[in-house]
């Protein structure tokens, strides 16, 4: 048997498979690919359920973040540094900005 090159196809199992630039040997082949583990039938199907049910809590957190989020007034988070000292300027610009907004009915 020949294969579309033209060479004499082996027989028995690939003694390597590549996947893009890595190459995959002996124990790391797996015996089937991932189109025929969804497909078999005979297999455990307790992941169809289990993954849509972790996918549906995972959707289910964002709606309760979401819903806890729209019930805050506006505001903002302001995120600093160890490494800036009180007296930086820097330190003096965050502190003008979060009293601007807070004047401007910003939770901060």
């Amino acid at each position: 048997m020949s294969d579309s090159n033209g060479r004499e196809a082996s027989r028995g199992p690939a003694k390597e498979r590549h996947r893009g630039a890595v190459t995959l040997r002996r124990g790391a082949i797996p015996s089937s690919t991932a189109d025929q583990r969804l497909l078999d039938s005979r297999g455990r199907g307790d992941w169809k359920t289990r993954d849509a049910w972790r996918a549906l809590r995972i959707l289910s957190e964002f709606v309760e973040g979401f819903d806890t989020l729209a019930d805050l007034p506006p505001a903002v988070s302001v995120f600093g540094s160890a490494r800036s000292g009180p007296d930086t300027a820097e330190c003096r610009l965050a502190e003008q900005v979060g009293g601007a907004l807070a004047r401007a009915g910003y939770a901060v």
